[in-house]
């Protein structure tokens, strides 16, 4: 496991993660005026979410289970 990051590169890791989470949230529910996501679209923002969580988790230094 690598070790954490320095203060910098996890908050870049973290605004990553924020950013990826809201794109999911506009993609399930989208805003008013939005078309809805395509299941390609959808598909794409779980996998970046995902990246931009794992990512946040290695910053941290913690394991992952899977």
């Amino acid at each position: 496991m690598p070790a954490p990051s320095n203060p910098e590169s996890r908050a870049l890791a973290k605004l990553a993660w924020e950013a990826a989470w809201e794109r999911l949230g506009n993609a399930l529910q989208p805003p008013a005026g939005y078309p809805p996501a395509t299941p390609e679209q959808l598909a794409e923002c779980f996998e970046v979410a995902q990246a931009r969580l794992d990512e946040v988790r290695a910053a941290y230094g913690v394991p992952q289970d899977h």
